[in-house]
């Protein structure tokens, strides 16, 4: 399995296989904390090389604590055999109480598919 993008943005979108990505970035910048932040994260999987039918992707988000904030797992549908799979999530609120390090992780079924690390920083104010 071959991840070709893997990045957060302003906004995304898929359809019929074409991928829509704005504003790609890795670091989220919070006036203040705690942080509502509404963002999009989208990955372009090559898994042409799997041979496997899987029954459900989860994404996680960490803290550099290791703590979820953020968990959610659906169905593939039926068994699905992948070829190629384009992810488009999208976070509408998610609530950052520290800056630091986070962790996006990807899963089908148990399987780690992609690990995104990403920071909120508290913005600083230049005079």
């Amino acid at each position: 399995m071959k991840v070709e993008i893997s990045s957060l943005c302003e906004y995304a979108s898929e359809h019929a296989g074409r991928l829509t990505i704005i504003d790609t970035f890795d670091t989220i910048v919070a006036m203040k904390i705690p942080w509502r932040a509404y963002f999009y994260y989208v990955a372009k999987i090559d898994a042409n090389d799997v041979r496997k039918e899987y029954e459900t992707i989860k994404v996680v988000i960490r803290n550099d604590g290791g703590d979820n904030l953020f968990e959610v797992s659906n169905p593939f549908g039926k068994h699905q055999l992948l070829h190629k799979f384009n992810l488009v999530a999208g976070f509408k609120g998610l609530i950052f109480d520290k800056a630091g390090e986070y962790k996006l992780s990807v899963y089908f079924d148990k399987e780690l598919v992609i690990e995104h690390l990403f920071k909120v920083e508290l913005r600083k104010d230049e005079h």
